[in-house]
C-alpha cells in the first residue's frame, strides 16, 4: 500500500495515476485507487449540489475551492464525534474485506493519525509538494508539515500542463525506484 500526502492542488492523484501504471506493469498486479475523503464527498454530495449546483467529486480547481471548508468542516466534525481515524478506518476495512487481488494507493494522505494507519498496514507514504502551491486553510497549513515529517519519501516537483504529462510519470518512476526493495518484495509476497 502506498499513501501519498501533499497539499491540495499538488498532484497527488496524478502521481497516483502514474503510479498505479508502473506498478501494474512492474509487479504484474492490479491497482486500485481509494480515497479516504470519498466517503466524505458521498455523505455530503446531496447538500452541495442542491444548494450549491456543485459537484463534491469536481475536478475543477474554482469549485474546490468553494466547497472546500464545508469538506474539511463535515470531515472534522465527524472525526469529533467517531474519533479521529474514523475515515481512514473505513477505507481500510474496505480494502481488507475485498475478495479481489490489488495494489492500493491512496492519494489524499493529511493528517499524521493517517501516516500511522498506513504504515501499520505495511505500507509507505510520499510526501509530494509542487513548487509555489501554498495551503488552501489552516487546517492544510498545521498539518502539511507534520505529514511531511512523518512520510518515508518526500518529492518537490515543478507545475507542470496537462502537455507535460511525460515529466509526471518520469517523477513517479524515480519515486517508485526509491522504494526499497525489501518493501516490494514484502508486497509482493502478500499479493501472491
Amino acid at each position: 500500500m502506498i499513501g501519498i500526502s501533499g497539499l491540495a492542488r499538488s498532484g497527488k492523484d496524478t502521481l497516483a495515476r502514474n503510479l498505479s501504471e508502473i506498478i501494474k506493469a512492474d509487479m504484474g498486479v492490479e491497482v486500485k485507487i481509494f480515497s479516504f475523503a470519498d466517503i466524505i464527498k458521498c455523505q455530503i454530495h446531496q447538500f452541495l449540489w442542491e444548494y450549491y449546483g456543485i459537484d463534491s467529486f469536481t475536478e475543477k480547481t474554482e469549485e474546490k475551492n468553494i466547497i472546500r471548508d464545508l469538506l474539511v468542516a463535515h470531515g472534522e466534525t465527524m472525526k469529533k464525534v467517531h474519533g479521529n481515524k474514523f475515515w481512514a478506518d473505513a477505507v481500510i476495512q474496505e480494502i481488507k474485506e475485498s475478495d479481489e487481488k490489488f495494489f492500493p494507493i491512496i492519494p489524499d494522505v493529511r493528517f499524521y493519525f493517517e501516516v500511522e494507519v498506513i504504515k501499520n498496514e505495511n505500507g509507505q507514504v510520499i510526501h509530494i509538494s509542487k513548487i509555489g502551491n501554498k495551503p488552501p486553510n489552516d487546517t492544510e497549513a498545521k498539518n502539511d508539515p507534520i505529514v511531511a515529517d512523518a512520510s518515508d519519501i518526500k518529492h518537490s516537483w515543478p507545475p507542470y500542463e496537462p502537455d507535460q504529462m511525460h515529466e509526471c510519470k518520469a517523477h513517479a518512476e524515480i519515486l517508485w525506484q526509491m522504494i526499497p526493495i525489501e518493501k516490494k518484495e514484502k508486497w509482493k509476497q502478500i499479493l501472491n
